[in-house]
């Protein structure tokens, strides 16, 4: 019992009942907005590939950034099976897949579509960011005082905070999404809007080094810098096209 109960509480596990709840809010959801949900089930479960190989991808990137700082031995045989994953590559390849299928495939209510993956990424990643903490990985500063006494090493509980800021994101967007159903197409910009700046933020506040970074800012505030960049430019755009017309 002490063992499933462990594995629960690991990354794994808290992964695993992320997942779960994801699939269950889609699926709720799904039915009751009569979307598409023979075609936009598939596309999300076949999206998860893209979603792993996307986390991947950006561990290796991020690890390969850590190796490259004077005094940490390079290892190029153990680059791929030490490097872990990075939680924005699995989330950007995941959006990338799922837009393609909704594009492709989706015959009728492809913004609610959209707005429904919109809020499964932060019910995922509230308990994710749990197995985190947990399983003892991206941890925070170690701080002084009652508070952070009671947490790991007497570091900062960054993944728990994360874990928070990502439920109330969550809620935040299914109050939008079935009280201002207008805006169900944009609710992944929102999501994005709200998760890069608060991870710019949260990355300060953390202490595992081995996430790599360049500079002064660290990997993920980069890509979070990034993907700020991406949607104000599109606002740009879109505003110079509505000017136009």
């Amino acid at each position: 019992m002490e063992r499933v109960f462990a594995y629960i509480l690991s990354y794994g596990g808290m992964a695993t009942v992320g997942l779960l709840a994801a699939a269950g809010c889609a699926a709720v959801v799904g039915v009751r907005e009569k979307l598409d949900w023979p075609v936009l089930f598939p596309i999300l479960s076949l999206s998860l590939l893209p979603l792993y190989l996307g986390a991947k991808l950006f561990g290796v990137l991020s690890y390969g950034l850590y190796l490259r700082e004077p005094g940490v031995p390079w290892d190029w045989g153990r680059l791929w099976a030490d490097s872990g994953i990075v939680f924005y590559g699995g989330m950007l390849f995941f959006l990338l897949a799922v837009d393609l299928g909704i594009r492709r495939f989706v015959l009728y209510k492809r913004a609610s579509s959209w707005g429904l993956t919109a809020l499964i990424i932060p019910l995922f990643h509230g308990f994710a960011r749990i197995g985190c903490y947990f399983g003892r990985c991206c941890y925070g500063i170690v701080a002084d005082g009652a508070f952070c006494s009671h947490f790991f090493e007497h570091r900062l509980p960054v993944q728990l905070i994360e874990a928070g800021f990502n439920f109330l994101l969550f809620v935040g967007l299914l109050l939008l999404f079935y009280y201002r159903k207008r805006t169900r197409g944009k609710l992944v910009r929102v999501y994005l809007w709200a998760y890069a700046t608060f991870r710019f933020l949260i990355e300060y506040f953390r202490d595992d080094a081995v996430r790599g970074g360049f500079g002064p800012l660290s990997f993920s505030q980069w890509v979070s810098l990034g993907i700020l960049m991406g949607l104000i430019v599109r606002a740009c755009i879109l505003r110079y096209r509505r000017k136009a017309a």
